[in-house]
């Protein structure tokens, strides 16, 4: 009770809630996706072994809580939208793919491991994190976790010594296991590598800094956010420059224009940009994204190599991709990670599965945004918390690959994003239940908080 009534003060970045306001959830409505949240800390390492079916903690959670989240949409009666049909869409087209480029056995752990992965963790975050007061509470709880990876990635990163990685089976080499960058180790904490690290770290920052928390608790997981760069990973660098570069375009708006945001003239932006790299740079714009945005030049080389097998391999397998199978590539190309995920997506599970999941994600983010431009000041800044979060994670996922604990969180962003889509549409609820989906409570339970 003390911490829900210490984090529902003014915040200026944010605006001031109305006067008497109730700015935060009842902690039994976040307990589901908290769960799911520490889950995603464990390291993949702790999987537990099925008849071959391995499922680490984040997917046997997801797996567990899965029924529950689809209940909970049930009771609440919330509406699914274009978002939710795609999203889900492009997760069966992937499981099912599978079954077309995969032996019997494998593609029912690798399509079960993919709609697992992403369905589960979307359909926690759209049954439960539907309002900006259940996110506030969400972020408040789940703070000792973010504040504990910070630290660990610190002491790895300046001790040049890993403390969690060697516990567990690893499949990179040793001299790749301890790259350093800029004289420090690339720290990794829980996670299976120092990108993923670093893009779950950033992934936090928007949603603390316009949380509209009370004081410390706001600034204390900002800071926490920005452990990220010990991971020295390009894509957590890009991250925190696109979340800089958006929270600073929101400020624009509101405090020097002193109306709301127009991401629609981000929109137009981001085309104009991407026809002029199209037609301009000679390469495509792809190519110069893929290349440019990392701190190594040869990373940003190997990326492009990727990139040019990798749509060959979506041309000559369009519909269902390759599964579990090795990418064709030069023989010297001995990894074979594909750094870009939606590229990653096209290539295992055809070109289907990338369209269908990143227009999903982008309508989210479109209605997210468009959707709550009457809300409040003080609700619209965690609201769009959400959005920037969701939108830098998509924009550098062309840059690296999303998988094992990022993607969980990844899909479980976007279906808060989705959900949150619908809090302030008005719409007919039953008795007891708001217009947003979120239960009513009694003026004792609003005195409470």
């Amino acid at each position: 009770m003390a911490l829900t009534q210490a984090t529902t003060a003014y915040r200026p970045s944010t605006a001031a809630p109305p006067r008497g306001y109730r700015t935060m959830a009842d902690t039994r409505h976040v307990i589901v996706p908290l769960i799911l949240f520490w889950a995603i800390l464990l390291p993949a390492g702790l999987a537990v072994d099925l008849g071959g079916f391995k499922l680490p903690p984040y997917r046997l959670v997801a797996m567990l809580l899965a029924p529950a989240a689809i209940n909970q949409i049930m009771q609440r009666r919330l509406k699914f939208g274009l978002p939710d049909y795609l999203i889900i869409a492009g997760g069966l087209w992937g499981f099912l793919a599978m079954f077309f480029n995969s032996p019997l056995q494998k593609a029912i752990e690798g399509g079960g491991s993919f709609f697992i992965d992403l369905i589960g963790g979307y359909l926690v975050g759209r049954a439960y994190l539907t309002d900006t007061r259940r996110l506030r509470t969400f972020v408040v709880h789940a703070l000792p976790g973010v504040i504990i990876i910070a630290i660990i990635l610190m002491i790895e990163a300046i001790s040049h010594q890993l403390l969690i990685a060697p516990l567990f089976p690893i499949r990179a080499r040793l001299d790749k296991l301890y790259e350093t960058r800029l004289g420090l180790l690339r720290a990794r904490a829980t996670f299976p590598h120092s990108m993923s690290a670093g893009i779950f770290m950033t992934s936090m920052l928007p949603l603390y800094y316009l949380s509209g928390l009370k004081g410390r608790t706001r600034w204390i997981g900002t800071v926490a956010s920005l452990g990220a760069v010990f991971s020295l990973s390009s894509a957590a660098i890009l991250t925190i420059m696109l979340s800089a570069f958006l929270i600073g375009y929101r400020a624009i708006f509101t405090f020097v224009l002193r109306m709301k945001e127009r991401m629609i003239y981000l929109f137009y932006a981001a085309v104009a940009a991407f026809v002029f790299l199209e037609v301009f740079s000679g390469r495509g714009a792809i190519r110069v994204i893929v290349q440019y945005f990392t701190l190594s030049p040869e990373t940003g080389y190997y990326r492009i190599i990727i990139w040019n097998y990798g749509t060959a391999s979506v041309g000559k397998q369009p519909w269902f991709g390759i599964g579990d199978a090795p990418m064709e590539r030069a023989r010297w190309m001995i990894m074979e990670t594909i750094d870009n995920h939606w590229l990653m997506l096209a290539v295992k599970y055809g070109l289907p599965a990338t369209v269908l999941i990143g227009a999903g994600v982008i309508a989210a983010i479109w209605q997210c945004s468009a959707r709550n431009q009457k809300l409040n000041n003080f609700d619209r800044a965690t609201t769009m918390g959400v959005v920037f979060s969701l939108t830098c994670t998509t924009i550098v996922a062309f840059t690296t690959s999303l998988w094992a604990n990022n993607i969980i969180w990844y899909m479980m962003v976007a279906g808060i994003a989705c959900g949150m889509a619908n809090q302030a549409r008005a719409h007919s609820a039953p008795r007891g239940v708001a217009h947003n989906g979120t239960p009513r409570v009694s003026k004792t339970e609003n005195q409470c908080v």
